[in-house]
């Protein structure tokens, strides 16, 4: 099952996320024909985004997109409040074959232009708001340490990130230390709980963090510390791409333009998500069900 576990160390001022993905992650995946770095690639950078959006619970949608100049030219992974998610890697058309063990580097930052950002976009933002947007040139030997990069310039948060993927399964473990509020540390600070947590962290093997439950890995990690739970759930892969959706591109184009189509492809046609990659195949009785559909609601 698909988990993620919030922690807090209350003493040491430190929040921490752990998530685990295995079914959610092969179906967000499962239209795209990636080859295995850039699927691996895929499942840290969705790992890093539920971290992210978990350790936020920011009521709107967080996003995480990856450009660069390699192989890869985009991927972007979309976590909405529910921390249901979902994942789209745009390969060049030139990509040619990739090195299955490719580096973050080969991928997607071969000379040094790829950048990272996370956009922040608020439920009922008004369209004269812009969403919140920090953009971060990528640098690291792996999406772990750019991404720790990232938030120690962008958002001057100390951060550990520990992130594993494999075909099928993707987990990840995030540490990381909080501003004092209002300017007040706790009364039972221990200032040396931030090292003694991130020395732990460091210890994760990535076989178990793409084999345990995430309780299961902090137990490992953390029992020490005794933290405090604070939030769990159940990330779920869920694209927008709905069968409604589909019916309702076929029917703004038109039913006369769509009779077309059918006649020119020999009487089906495909329409395919532009982000996760799911295809739908329409024929004639599909289109004649459709436009027959919005006939009879106009009739009523």
């Amino acid at each position: 099952m698909d988990e993620i576990q919030k922690l807090l160390f209350s003493r040491a001022n430190v929040r921490g996320e752990t998530v685990a993905l295995h079914g959610s992650l092969a179906q967000a995946l499962e239209h795209q024909a990636l080859p295995v770095a850039a699927r691996r690639l895929a499942g840290e950078a969705a790992a890093a985004a539920l971290l992210a959006a978990a350790a936020l619970q920011f009521d709107g949608t967080v996003q995480l997109q990856i450009a660069g100049d390699g192989p890869v030219k985009l991927l972007v992974v979309e976590v909405r409040k529910d921390l249901s998610y979902r994942v789209t890697v745009r390969m060049r058309d030139n990509a040619g074959d990739i090195d299955p063990n490719a580096t973050l580097a080969d991928l997607v930052n071969k000379t040094g232009r790829g950048r990272c950002a996370f956009i922040l976009d608020m439920t009922g933002r008004t369209r004269d708001q812009q969403p919140y947007q920090g953009v971060v040139p990528l640098a690291g030997a792996t999406l772990a340490e750019a991404l720790e990069a990232y938030f120690a310039q962008s958002e001057q948060v100390e951060t550990v990130l520990r992130l594993a993927a494999d075909d099928v399964a993707a987990g990840g473990v995030m540490l990381q230390k909080m501003p004092a509020t209002g300017g007040q540390l706790p009364e039972d600070y221990d200032p040396e709980g931030w090292s003694r947590l991130r020395m732990f962290a460091e210890t994760v093997k990535s076989e178990e963090l793409l084999t345990l439950r995430p309780e299961d890995v902090n137990r490992r990690l953390f029992w020490e510390e005794s933290p405090l739970v604070t939030f769990e759930a159940n990330p779920v892969f869920r694209c927008t791409c709905t069968d409604e959706r589909f019916e309702n591109i076929v029917r703004s184009v038109g039913e006369a333009e769509i009779r077309e189509i059918l006649r020119a492809q020999g009487g089906k046609f495909t329409i395919t998500c532009d982000f996760c990659g799911k295809e739908k195949t329409f024929d004639e009785v599909d289109v004649a069900a459709i436009f027959g559909r919005k006939t009879e609601e106009k009739d009523n």
